[in-house]
C-alpha cells in the first residue's frame, strides 16, 4: 500500500482593523502589505497576532506519493479533496 504526502491548502480569515485608505482596494492592500503572513502561525515571532480563524474551507489539495522523487504521481485535487483539480 502506498505511503502519501498530503498538502491541504486550506483558506484562512485574517483580521486587520483600522486602516486609513481611500477606496476598499487601497484599504486591502495597505492590509496585506502589514501582515507577515510566513510569521502567522509562529506566536512568537509575532507579537500582536491579529484575528485569525479558519475560513472552514480548502481550496484544492495536493497529494505526493512517498518515494516519487520525480512526483510523476503526484495529483492536485478540487477544494471537495474528491475530484481532479481543473487546468
Amino acid at each position: 500500500m502506498p505511503i502519501y504526502n498530503v498538502h491541504i491548502f486550506t483558506v484562512v480569515r485574517v483580521k486587520v482593523c483600522d486602516i486609513e485608505a481611500s477606496s476598499h482596494e487601497e484599504a486591502a492592500q495597505k492590509a496585506e502589505t502589514l501582515i507577515p503572513f510566513h510569521d502567522l502561525f509562529d506566536r512568537d515571532s509575532t507579537p500582536s497576532t491579529p484575528e485569525m480563524e479558519w475560513g472552514e474551507e480548502h481550496s484544492h489539495a495536493l497529494i505526493d506519493v512517498q518515494g516519487d522523487e520525480e512526483y510523476e504521481n503526484s495529483k492536485w485535487l478540487a477544494a471537495d479533496l474528491k475530484l481532479p483539480m481543473k487546468e
